[in-house]
């Protein structure tokens, strides 16, 4: 019966659904129904008061079960206000109506690293706020921490100030254009992020004290977070404010703009104009990242680089990385149409081996070659086995080799994408 009543929107080309206010809100004395409400709950009646915490839940349950029935394969998207236990299961969770508040935008991220130690991975926040109206600078930097959430989306009110990125001129346009660009450029790492929750339960979004428990600084921080287990994100949370204390833990971290490093285990003020969210990576970490698409299913070009951080030709240094890939869309994942792409580093005295191989491929992604990218590695290349140096010019038209950005010193690779893998050593100039 459901199935039936949901094919009316799928024959429509309609995808998603947004249950909204099912907790249920009613606009009478208690907020919900009346208690002695009964549901037929499928032939075992309950009344309200029995089932008020299951509503949300089971109704995102009916409406991604009915979908899917009727969409031929294709995996149907379910946003919802409100849940319960097993909501992850079914549907992307949004905290609500929140306001326009410097306070909103900071306690959003309480609740979603909250949400995500509970289970539910995939949630977020209404971007901007959704009552009371915005300000270019709240709207800044709302979208700069938006965009490393989960869920990501802006949403207001009708009657409140158009907060869409050009809505406040150029200069603001611009610097929404790039966290937007950035979401999307870091798209198969969230993805990635997103299949490790699907089988694991650990969210993409953390709080630092998942990753480092032993460690008392971190015991109640809760205005800055990890993506993963080594990017830090550090919101600007309050208005007209161009520095702020960054805690970073236990390593070595990578200031993502500038390339600085810094020694962990003390906090450090980071400058950050309008334009700069400050975002550390963990030295030895591997971010994988796509070009700039327009929406998430733009596969005109679905070439990987993988970013290193602080490699070094030491037999002390080693990194990993497993890339998951599959359609998108589908359930084919379910039978086997997906693909695992390991990359690995070694260090070794005075060489670094760096090698990929897949372990499983079954889905073909729309691209020819692979690209790595030394950040800021402890040495600089005097030869890569099987690779020629190149100009940075003949690497972006598509050639195969090796190039370093003289400014940067980042070293850049390009080669084949092969079924069969491949590898490399690369020797240090001594």
């Amino acid at each position: 019966m459901v199935a039936d009543q949901h094919s009316f929107y799928t024959e429509l080309g309609i995808e998603g659904i947004w249950n909204d206010m099912n907790e249920p809100a009613v606009f009478n004395a208690s907020k919900t129904m009346d208690l002695d409400v009964i549901h037929g709950n499928n032939g075992n009646p309950l009344t309200h008061e029995e089932l008020h915490n299951l509503y949300g839940m089971l109704m995102s349950k009916s409406t991604y079960e009915g979908m899917k029935d009727n969409m031929d394969g294709q995996r149907p998207f379910v946003l919802t206000r409100a849940g319960y236990a097993g909501i992850q299961r079914y549907a992307a969770v949004w905290t609500g109506d929140n306001r326009s508040f410097w306070e909103h935008m900071a306690l959003a991220m309480p609740m979603v690293l909250n949400m995500g130690l509970s289970g539910i991975a995939f949630a977020g926040p209404d971007i901007g706020g959704f009552a009371h109206h915005t300000s270019a600078e709240l709207l800044v930097r709302w979208t700069q921490m938006g965009v490393f959430f989960p869920y990501c989306r802006n949403h207001s009110s009708i009657d409140t100030m158009r907060q869409e990125p050009w809505s406040f001129g150029v200069e603001i346009e611009q610097i929404m254009r790039e966290y937007i660009g950035l979401r999307y450029r870091w798209m198969p790492h969230m993805y990635n992020l997103f299949h490790e929750a699907s089988v694991s339960g650990l969210p993409l979004m953390r709080p630092l004290i998942l990753e480092y428990p032993n460690d008392p600084n971190v015991t109640n921080l809760c205005d800055q977070f990890l993506v993963g287990d080594s990017v830090i994100i550090a919101p600007v949370y309050r208005p007209d404010t161009d520095h702020r204390a960054v805690y970073l833990p236990e390593g070595t971290w990578i200031d993502y703009w500038s390339g600085e490093a810094h020694e962990g285990g003390k906090h450090i003020l980071a400058y950050c104009p309008l334009d700069k969210m400050p975002m550390y990576v963990k030295a030895g970490a591997i971010i994988s990242q796509g070009p700039l698409k327009q929406y998430a299913q733009d596969g005109i070009d679905e070439t990987i680089t993988f970013h290193i951080y602080s490699a070094a030709a030491t037999p002390q240094f080693h990194a990993e990385y497993m890339l998951y890939e599959d359609d998108g869309v589908s359930f084919a994942y379910e039978n086997g149409v997906y693909s695992e792409l390991k990359v690995e580093l070694t260090g070794m005295e005075s060489m670094l081996e760096l090698s990929y191989e897949y372990l499983h491929k079954e889905y073909d992604a729309n691209r020819n070659q692979l690209r790595f990218t030394l950040r800021q590695p402890h040495f600089v290349p005097n030869s890569i086995s099987g690779l020629d140096p190149i100009s940075l010019n003949e690497l972006a038209l598509g050639q195969q080799g090796w190039a370093v950005d003289p400014q940067s010193g980042d070293v850049h690779i390009q080669v084949q994408d092969s079924a069969e893998g491949g590898k490399w050593n690369i020797t240090p100039v001594k």
